[in-house]
């Protein structure tokens, strides 16, 4: 229909049928884009309310021009849309009825609705009113909690009703308001009988708030982007309360989310560097105006746990792995004995016997005897084998780990170095400029002091006693303390730029030798991984004099 109503022509009229005169709801057709949406003017209904208090927001000329989304052909408009139009911003509308004036000269009760009309989804009927004040229609007040209606899709197409009743449920006054020409903020509306004319005295003392709508879990982001000051003040507060309490806000963006382990209680574990670099950051920032003593803190490495065989030997899965090793080969002796034990004792029933047929039978029983031992041996051998070659690769991937775990903790120390350097300078830089502007605020008090007690002292000479002889001379005294003032004040410029510039070359001289340590940790750190990397090799080259060795201690085991 809206599609329709951008090319062509459309007029609506109540049906001939309608004898009692009645009205349908224009805003529905309004909604559709209808062009001309005719009415029984002789009905005060509400669809007249509707009708005359939305013409009357142009001077009630007749026309109003339709929304541009409804009038482009390149837009659609779907009217029992929920979701906001392409280009149209939705609104939020917030009414709080306080009081009410003048709206009748007896005794009787009133109370006040407020509906919206518009689209579907914006109408809303019958939802708030007021309590109802007793016995005061003079000036009753309310005081109601704001009636809010959160989101307004179609803002240029809503209207607002206020309308106030009394204790039977008649009518006292009512008043349409197109939402698009609403004012915020305090406001006495005055009000209208049924058939809209203006009414002498009656008013509603409303609060009206009109905001962009917001959806749920953005409106910290509006709120910073309506007031960026407010914002800015409210961060820079919690700033300095984290600092008040020892923490810095960027130690705090700067955790990386992957760093922690949880355990199976659930409990987070982090690596032990985490603990020497915060106090090391703590430490910088209490020794920013020492550099000297800034590098005898940070130019020493940060105690890293050093990972030993012994504590690879204490690990969960080396000990599972040793004992399912060890589990193999006492189940294999196990056997062996059985077996071993088994055949001795038919060889023992064997011996007692004389016979030839029984000699054979314990040469043949010592044959199996033998024939068991050897493959027993070979399996011991074969099973010894394989449990080298796992703990070959188990060190393998334990040596790649340590590697892995020193590069990122040296890296990470050479970071933080870096950091907690440039950090501190910038707290000593910050310093000497606070330092510079504290003395040239001093100076120019002094000077001002200055010229102000010798003016008095002018002023105060009574051995002058010429007016212009004291006007000419306060002149003289001024001019020769400007002089004065420009003088000092170039002689302390210069003096602090010295400063700064000392401070500075200090601090660049502070870099190289960091930037330099740096370098040498990074050396001996790739210098400690070829020396694994070489030990490693040696490993793998000689897996079976590893495996003989291995073979020795288990066969005395045996």
């Amino acid at each position: 229909m809206n599609s329709y109503n951008k090319r062509q022509m459309s007029r609506i009229y109540p049906k001939g049928g309608r004898v009692d005169s009645s009205n349908y709801m224009p805003q529905i057709f309004w909604n559709a884009g209808c062009q001309m949406v005719a009415l029984n003017f002789q009905t005060p209904d509400l669809a007249m309310q509707l009708n005359q208090g939305k013409f009357e927001y142009n001077g009630s000329c007749g026309y109003l021009l339709k929304p541009d989304f409804m009038r482009r052909p390149d837009r659609t408009f779907d009217p029992f849309s929920e979701t906001p139009v392409d280009g149209v911003i939705a609104a939020t509308c917030s009414v709080q009825v306080i009081s009410g004036q003048f709206l009748s000269d007896k005794k009787i009760g009133t109370y006040v609705e407020v509906d919206m009309y518009g689209l579907p989804t914006d109408t809303i009927r019958k939802e708030f009113r007021t309590r109802m004040v007793m016995n005061n229609g003079l000036n009753p007040v309310y005081n109601e909690e704001p009636f809010v209606f959160r989101k307004v899709i179609l803002p240029d197409l809503a209207v607002l009703r206020i309308a106030v009743y009394d204790d039977n449920n008649k009518l006292i006054g009512q008043r349409i308001l197109p939402l698009d020409g609403l004012q915020a903020g305090y406001r006495h509306i005055s009000l209208r009988n049924e058939g809209n004319n203006p009414l002498s005295l009656p008013t509603i003392f409303c609060n009206i708030i009109l905001k962009t709508y917001v959806p749920d879990g953005f409106g910290a982001i509006v709120d910073a982007l309506s007031d960026p000051k407010k914002f800015i003040s409210i961060c820079e507060k919690r700033t300095d309360q984290m600092r008040a309490m020892g923490i810095e806000t960027w130690e705090i963006a700067e955790v990386p989310n992957n760093s922690p382990k949880k355990t199976r209680k659930g409990k987070t574990n982090h690596l032990k560097a985490v603990s020497p670099q915060k106090s090391s950051e703590r430490q910088a920032t209490s020794a920013g105006q020492n550099s000297n003593a800034f590098l005898k803190v940070f130019f020493n490495p940060v105690n890293m746990p050093q990972v030993t065989i012994d504590d690879l030997k204490q690990m969960k899965a080396y000990a599972a792995l040793q004992k399912f090793h060890c589990g193999q080969v006492d189940k294999m002796v196990a056997q062996h004995d059985k077996e071993k034990r088994a055949l001795e004792k038919q060889s023992e029933k064997c011996s007692k016997k004389v016979s030839e047929y029984n000699c054979e039978t314990r040469e043949e029983i010592e044959r199996r005897i033998k024939t068991i031992t050897t493959d027993h041996k070979m399996k011991v051998k074969n099973t010894v084998a394989a449990q080298a070659d796992e703990l070959v690769e188990m060190t393998k991937t334990h040596n790649g780990e340590i590697q892995d775990l020193g590069d990122q903790h040296v890296l990470q120390q050479c970071e933080l170095l870096r950091k907690l350097m440039l950090i501190t300078q910038e707290q000593q830089t910050q310093q000497l400029t606070n330092l510079h502007e504290l003395q040239s605020k001093e100076m120019r008090a002094n000077q001002a002091k200055s010229s102000m007690e010798n003016c008095k002292a002018i002023s105060q000479d009574k051995s002058i006693k010429n007016k212009a002889e004291k006007e000419r001379r306060v002149r003289e005294l001024n001019s020769n303390n400007t002089r004065k003032f420009l003088i000092e004040r170039k002689k302390l410029s210069l003096n602090q730029s010295k400063e700064l510039d000392q401070l500075q070359t200090v601090q660049r001289e502070q870099l190289e030798q960091l930037d330099k340590y740096i370098a040498k940790v990074k050396v001996t750190q790739h210098m400690h991984m070829k020396k694994t990397e070489v030990k490693r090799t040696m490993s793998q080259r000689c897996p079976k004099l590893l495996n003989h060795m291995r073979q020795q201690r288990l066969c005395e085991l045996l």
